[in-house]
C-alpha cells in the first residue's frame, strides 16, 4: 500500500510542477537557468533539481530499508550511487561530445550548464554500487530492486532540469502542451520556430508510469533481479522510442548513440529474460 501512496503522491507532486511550469511553457514567463546569483555564488535550477533527485531518492530508500538489516547502508549506498552516477553520466557525456572539451579540460568539470548521460549514470552507478555490496557482503540482487524505484524517482525531478536548461525537446508543434524554446536555445535551421515537443515531459509520464509499475512489483515475491530487469527494459523502451523525437542527439548509423545503448540493454534483458524462464521450465 505505501508504495501505490508514494507513486499516487509522485504523480500528484509531478502534475503540480507541471502547472505551475504552464507561463514558462507558453512562453508568457522568462526561462533562466539561473535560480540564484548572489555576490560569487550562482545557484543553477539544474544543479538543485539534481541535489532535490538525490535527496528523494534517498528518502524513499530510507523508508523501504528502515526495517531490514541493510538500514544502515542507506546513506552509504546513496553517496556511491551518487558519486558513480555524476562520474559517469559526466564521463559518457564528455567522450561523445570530445571535439567540444578537447580545448579546455576545465570545462569538464563544468556541470552548471547540464551535459549528463543517463546512461552513463545508471552504468557506473550500478557498477559503484555493487563494488561496494560486494565489499560489505550484501545481497545485490535484493537491494538492486529495492534502489529501482528511488532511481527513477530521481530521474523523473532530475527531468526538469532539461526544461530549465532548455535542452532535450522535439521538433517544432503547436499542441496544447507545446514548450516554448527561447531563440538562443533553437537548433540550426529551426530559428523561427517558436513552440517544440517537450521530450523531456514525455520521458517523466513514461518514469511516472514505471515509478508505480516497480513500486507495485515491489508488494508482489518475485524473485531477487526480476524487478531491475523490468526497470532496465522498460526505461530503455522508453528512451528508444523518445529519441525518434530529439533534435538535438548524436546520431551513429542511423539511430542515436542513447537508441544503441538502449538497444544492447534490451537485448541484455531479453537474454537474461530467456535464461530465466530456461532454468525455471528445467528445474519445475
Amino acid at each position: 500500500m505505501g508504495q501505490l501512496v508514494g507513486g499516487i503522491l509522485a504523480i500528484a507532486v509531478a502534475g503540480l510542477i507541471g502547472l505551475l511550469l504552464t507561463p514558462y511553457f507558453k512562453g508568457l514567463e522568462p526561462i533562466n537557468p539561473v535560480l540564484l546569483s548572489w555576490g560569487g555564488l550562482t545557484i543553477y535550477w539544474y544543479g538543485l533539481l539534481m541535489a532535490i533527485a538525490v535527496v528523494a531518492g534517498t528518502v524513499w530508500l530510507a523508508w523501504r530499508l528502515r526495517s531490514t538489516p541493510f538500514a544502515g547502508h542507506t546513506v552509504n549506498l546513496a553517496v556511491v550511487a551518487t558519486i558513480g552516477g555524476i562520474v559517469g553520466a559526466r564521463l559518457v557525456f564528455v567522450l561523445l561530445k570530445w571535439p567540444e572539451f578537447s580545448g579546455g579540460w576545465l570545462m569538464i568539470l563544468n556541470l552548471a550548464g547540464g551535459g549528463l548521460s543517463i546512461h552513463g549514470a545508471l552504468i557506473v552507478g550500478a557498477l559503484s554500487l555493487w563494488l561496494y555490496m560486494r565489499w560489505q557482503k550484501l545481497p545485490a540482487l535484493k537491494l538492486f530492486d529495492e534502489i529501482v524505484p528511488a532511481v527513477v524517482i530521481g530521474q523523473i525531478i532530475g527531468r526538469f532540469g532539461n526544461f530549465f536548461n532548455q535542452e532535450a525537446f522535439g521538433p517544432p508543434t503547436n499542441l496544447p502542451w507545446k514548450m516554448f524554446v527561447g531563440e538562443i536555445f533553437r537548433p540550426v535551421g529551426l530559428e523561427s520556430a517558436v513552440y517544440y515537443h517537450p521530450t523531456f515531459l514525455y520521458s517523466i509520464v513514461g518514469l511516472l508510469a514505471l515509478l508505480v509499475i516497480t513500486g507495485g512489483l515491489l508488494m508482489r515475491k518475485l524473485p531477487p533481479g526480476i524487478i531491475l530487469l523490468v526497470y532496465i527494459g522498460a526505461y530503455c523502451l522508453l528512451r528508444f522510442g523518445i529519441e525518434f523525437m530529439r533534435v538535438d542527439s548524436d546520431f551513429w548509423y542511423g539511430l542515436t548513440i542513447a537508441q544503441w545503448f538502449s538497444l544492447l540493454a534490451i537485448i541484455f534483458v531479453v537474454m537474461i529474460g530467456l535464461i530465466l524462464r530456461y532454468k525455471v521450465r528445467r528445474f519445475r
